[in-house]
């Protein structure tokens, strides 16, 4: 080889080397097409996830693999996921990681995949009301924001016409109750899905909820947004 074409190798090491993780991208995905994992390695899998985009991959591949599952397995499988998807989202060290298992926790309960769906507001209220401290020093708001939108977002299958859940199965309002300090926030984005959230109980005569509604909700009825007042009212009919 000439010293010219291996100085143009060096100086351009992507050519050889795109070439190169795609192909052994295609290994993979053949191996994986040929032996696929069992139900238990890819739990293994999940659990030992460090990644958003491990854990997307995992969940996936769960996903088929459980459609195929005997049913009287399915049940088994689906808590030992929603036991791990929890895990992640209370004990991940990254906010990416913890944010990706919550929005798979959420797609299950959208999808009525679960039967306890109480379980999934507890994890989801959980994480967005942990104190927003890290070292005495206040981190971003942006991953709590995340979890409101979440939990309101878990709403959607107990509405008409097509429920996933009857109204049995709703949480009870004890599991909203360690959010209603966060209405005190000064940010008015959270402040505005946190009445949202309260918007969709059945009864709002709590004390521990009221406490920290009524205040906001007098503010809200001299306000000039005509959504705000709309929502005030539907607080406070």
């Amino acid at each position: 080889m000439s010293r010219s074409s291996v100085s143009l190798l060096i100086q351009q090491p992507d050519r050889m080397v795109t070439p190169m993780h795609s192909f052994l991208r295609s290994i993979r995905q053949f191996h994986a097409y040929l032996y696929p994992l069992s139900t238990p390695e890819l739990l293994l899998r999940l659990q030992e996830a460090s990644s958003a985009a491990q854990l997307s991959r995992t969940m996936n591949r769960l996903q088929a693999a459980t459609w195929h599952t005997p049913t009287k397995d399915k049940a088994t499988i689906s808590n030992n996921i929603l036991h791990v998807l929890t895990r992640h989202v209370l004990k991940g060290t990254q906010p990416k990681l913890r944010i990706e298992a919550a929005s798979w926790l959420r797609l299950l309960v959208q999808a009525g995949l679960v039967t306890q769906p109480e379980e999934i507001f507890v994890t989801l209220v959980t994480a967005a009301s942990r104190p927003l401290l890290q070292d005495n020093v206040a981190v971003d708001t942006s991953e709590q924001k995340c979890y409101l939108t979440m939990i309101f977002q878990c709403f959607w299958p107990f509405r008409h016409p097509y429920p996933a859940f009857s109204r049995q199965v709703f949480p009870a309002n004890q599991v909203f109750y360690p959010l209603a300090p966060l209405i005190n926030t000064t940010d008015m984005a959270v402040q505005d899905t946190l009445l949202s959230i309260f918007a969709e109980l059945p009864t709002l005569d709590d004390p521990e909820i009221q406490t920290y509604l009524l205040p906001v909700t007098l503010q809200w009825s001299t306000s000039r947004d005509p959504e705000r007042k709309n929502k005030k009212s539907t607080l406070c009919p």
